[in-house]
């Protein structure tokens, strides 16, 4: 009972880290953003990689060029191996800019997210993350009252 239950809160662990990495994202806090990760950590997207917490505690302010983000976080699947894991998780972020003045143009990327996971001195963390782009939708969406 005592190792399903290990299994149990590093799977909670993780699966925060993986909300707290959106959220980061979203709210543009550099600093949580950062900290889901080990110092050297690498995040991959189309072939090009960010390395070392200092340089993707920058990645939130890239995305200040749209007036709202909106990660959202669907399936995960995570494989626990002692104090090391892998992951995969299915992702829908919406990148909002505006167009008129009631309308904005969503992008939508549909992500996978394939991750490899490690327990540092802190707790659960991100080593390596591909950012897997699967298909890109666009379209119009009004902006509320």
């Amino acid at each position: 009972m005592t190792d399903t239950l290990t299994k149990l809160a590093d799977e909670r662990d993780i699966r925060r880290l993986i909300h707290d990495y959106a959220r980061g994202a979203d709210t543009r806090d550099g600093e949580l953003f950062a900290s889901v990760f080990v110092e050297h950590a690498v995040l991959e997207l189309s072939g090009r990689e960010t390395v070392g917490r200092h340089r993707l505690a920058r990645i939130p302010g890239m995305l200040e060029q749209y007036v709202k983000t909106y990660h959202m976080v669907h399936n995960v699947t995570i494989d626990l191996d002692g104090d090391t894991a892998t992951g995969e998780v299915y992702s829908a972020s919406h990148h909002l800019r505006p167009i008129e003045k009631d309308q904005l143009s969503d992008r939508v990327m549909y992500i996978t997210y394939r991750d490899a996971y490690v327990r540092a001195a802190e707790g659960w963390r991100i080593a390596r993350r591909l950012v897997d782009v699967q298909f890109i939708e666009y379209k119009i969406v009004s902006q509320p009252d």
